[in-house]
């Protein structure tokens, strides 16, 4: 990802209101640029469905290629991530969301749980984990040697 433009979006009410430091979007910032993304975008945003579809838009105008965003995915009646990604998606990248929940499994049953999702916004793919560090720890692991191939897919790229 030798210097592809990052975003990284942490939702949650209670981080976004000081109430706890967030720990899941350094995680996500700090696996990126070992990577060699360049992550110029990190931010804490309150749950539920705008800001973070509005801001989607506007990081994806803004050039951004790839955003993650943590937090959100679960059950709970404020997790509302994926309604705010099929908000402003273009295209929903099912296999990616599959793929990472299928191995988030062979290390918790609870990864079935998870609504974690992949769509294509503009030229930029949006990655929407769950918000734990161990999640977003294993989500990059399991999602990195595919990122390069998606990208350069999502910008008109050959399957050579």
């Amino acid at each position: 990802l030798d210097g592809v433009p990052c975003a990284v979006l942490t939702l949650s009410d209670r981080a976004s209101s000081g109430e706890y430091e967030d720990r899941s979007g350094p995680v996500l910032v700090e696996g990126l640029r070992r990577l060699g993304a360049r992550v110029d975008v990190a931010e804490v945003l309150p749950d539920g469905i705008e800001p973070l579809a509005g801001r989607l838009r506007a990081l994806a105008g803004k050039g951004v290629r790839i955003c993650i965003t943590t937090g959100g995915t679960g059950l709970g009646p404020r997790d509302e991530t994926p309604e705010a990604l099929h908000l402003v998606a273009e295209r929903r990248l099912d296999g990616l969301a599959e793929m990472f929940r299928s191995e988030s499994a062979k290390h918790t049953p609870m990864a079935w749980l998870s609504r974690a999702d992949v769509v294509q916004v503009g030229g930029m793919l949006v990655f929407a984990l769950p918000g734990s560090e161990r999640a977003v720890k294993q989500g990059l692991d399991i999602l990195a040697p595919v990122l390069a191939h998606a990208l350069a897919m999502a910008g008109g790229g050959s399957h050579a």
